[in-house]
């Protein structure tokens, strides 16, 4: 690296060190009020979802006269209809994400597993198959608990995903400035 790439890597290190901190307490707050937590989550996902919608709208306009239009038209439909529903009731929105997250947690466990199973030979399998068997442990016990956790569960996984990406985010300028004094 050239002097100039290392002085920009240093000046953006405290704005990532900040994020980071940002993010922890983020995550702190959604775990200690998880609730609020998955009502926030929720919202954002709906509103998303209307983005979604919109843009897809726009793009089936924009190729009416292409192939597929009435079918890109109709997803663009279904995102709209989907967000409006989420929208309209927060707490079948939190039910129905929850639900969601929990089939899809436990099929990325199958389909991790699988494709282990398959590739034994090469390195690191063995922690591709413990990582399914978790996520397929995890996607039962949200299915089980299912829809008793789905008041807490979005916030409360949201908050520790944000306190994961908070830590690396303060780690990595130190691991960088670590490396920078070290050549």
């Amino acid at each position: 690296m050239n002097t100039e790439t290392i002085n920009e890597v240093r000046r953006s290190l405290g704005w990532l060190i900040a994020l980071g901190v940002v993010m922890v307490m983020l995550g702190i707050t959604a775990i200690v009020e998880p609730f609020i937590a998955s009502i926030v989550v929720a919202r954002v996902l709906s509103w998303t979802f209307l983005l979604a919608g919109i843009v897809r709208i726009l793009h089936a306009l924009q190729s009416r006269r292409q192939r597929g239009f009435w079918l890109k038209l109709l997803i663009g439909m279904f995102y709209m209809v989907a967000s409006v529903l989420l929208l309209s009731n927060m707490l079948g929105a939190k039910l129905t994400l929850t639900l969601v997250f929990g089939w899809t947690i436990l099929i990325q466990g199958m389909v991790e597993i699988i494709t282990a199973l398959k590739i034994r030979s090469e390195p690191g399998w063995g922690l591709m198959v413990f990582s399914g068997i978790v996520a397929l442990i995890l996607g039962i016990l949200i299915l089980n608990r299912w829809p008793n956790n789905a008041i807490w569960l979005l916030g409360f996984f949201t908050g520790v995903s944000f306190i994961f990406t908070g830590i690396w985010m303060i780690m990595l300028p130190r691991a960088i400035s670590n490396h920078f004094a070290a050549n």
